[in-house]
């Protein structure tokens, strides 16, 4: 019985975002931090829109900053070979899954101070995640 729940819970995680073997060597190396991926910053001011593109476990930009307060669009394009999502914990406005190739909206709040995360939620545990700070 536990050898049948373990194989299940295998294939359920190996299922999620789909992505094949050579897919996952390359997406590992692009999360590891250090090429530069997703490095790039945005700042946005009140009102605005910021372009974020989703790639295979990274953001970019990876950090999206603003004046205190404000709410932000976000027009996501998944330029990735898997299904992603951007999700802001506490922000229903900010969560959306985008397939591959298509493109979502999010709304964003700025922070009053400090920051918080943004992730996919399917592949956070790969690395992908960013950044909303205020300015």
């Amino acid at each position: 019985m536990k050898t049948l729940i373990a194989t299940a819970l295998v294939v359920a995680i190996a299922g999620c975002g789909s992505s094949s073997s050579s897919d996952t060597s390359s997406s590992a190396a692009s999360s590891s931090g250090g090429s530069g991926y997703g490095s790039s910053k945005t700042t946005v001011s009140n009102s605005s829109t910021v372009k974020l593109g989703m790639y295979d476990n990274y953001f970019t930009p990876k950090t999206i900053s603003g004046k205190p307060g404000s709410t932000v669009k976000v027009e996501l394009t998944n330029k990735g070979q898997r299904e992603h999502n951007f999700k802001i914990d506490g922000q229903k406005a900010a969560d959306a899954d985008v397939e591959p190739g298509e493109d979502g909206k999010a709304t964003v709040k700025i922070p009053a101070s400090g920051s918080v995360q943004f992730y996919c939620e399917y592949h956070k545990g790969l690395g992908m995640v960013g950044t909303v700070k205020s300015s």
